[in-house]
């Protein structure tokens, strides 16, 4: 998206909150939870206190009251660091903790190493792009385990979680964290579930590079073949020896993506 669309969107959502200014009117004070009164902002949190006590939740976080549906407010809660979308309402003041998303995935090869094991994307984002089997840790289990699951899902093929050796993770802009095990599978019985519309083995020299649906999908696919199997395929190398790539993505001050190590 170009600098002008995020300008257009902008001026569009200022429009937006000028005219339907009683929708989105403030609430009083009095309909706060009062604060209590050995929690005056100090000198650490006048960055926070400058633009709040309170003023609409932004898109990042929810618009209403996970607990009461009241439309919630942004502020620091006590004994808090960080604003929050807190609820207004003082018969519930409930406060909304955003967390970042975990997400799983495994790299799996066949068991000399020689291909691996790609999905085509039937979902958006990215449809028709290619990837490994990877998505969203449910509730209950570890991540392994979620790894196991998603490679099973996405692409039919299933492995021992136990076996699963940890081989990245990636912190995506505060709000998403990748963990990516590799794996060597038994077999090739592979079976495309209803997120991807194709999926099979691959040589290294066949893997489409140029269509791969995130830059995530390359770098542990590299990391792989560069460095996590030539280790393992070394008799005398210590499997528990294997490098984990850590890689961070962010937005720097002038709002450039920026990629660092660790």
């Amino acid at each position: 998206m170009t600098s002008c669309s995020f300008l257009l969107i902008g001026v569009t959502f200022l429009s937006s909150i000028l005219n339907t200014s009683a929708a989105f009117a403030v609430p009083s004070s009095s309909k706060l939870k009062p604060w209590p009164a050995n929690t005056a902002p100090t000198s650490h949190d006048k960055h926070h206190s400058s633009k709040s006590q309170l003023y609409l939740a932004n898109p990042n976080q929810p618009a209403y009251c996970e607990k009461c549906g009241t439309k919630t407010i942004i502020r620091q809660p006590p004994n808090d660091e960080r604003e929050r979308a807190c609820c207004p309402d003082p018969s519930c003041g409930f406060v909304s903790y955003q967390n970042p998303k975990i997400v799983v995935g495994a790299i799996c090869t066949t068991r000399d190493n020689q291909k691996v094991l790609l999905c085509k994307r039937a979902i958006e984002p990215c449809a028709g792009k290619w990837g490994y089997p990877q998505g969203f840790l449910e509730l209950n289990e570890t991540t392994r385990q979620g790894a196991a699951r998603e490679t099973l899902e996405e692409a039919g093929a299933s492995f021992d979680p136990a076996k699963a050796k940890l081989m990245a993770v990636y912190n995506l802009a505060g709000y998403q964290v990748q963990t990516i095990y590799f794996v060597e599978l038994e077999d090739e019985v592979v079976d495309a579930g209803m997120e991807s519309s194709e999926v099979g083995f691959y040589k290294w020299k066949d893997v489409p590079w140029e269509d791969l649906a995130f830059p995530t999908v390359e770098w542990a696919l590299l990391h792989a073949k560069d460095h996590v199997i030539p280790l393992i395929s070394n008799d005398d190398a210590d499997d528990s020896n294997i490098i984990v790539q850590e890689r961070t993505k962010y937005v720097d001050e002038d709002g450039q993506w920026q990629v660092k190590e660790g």
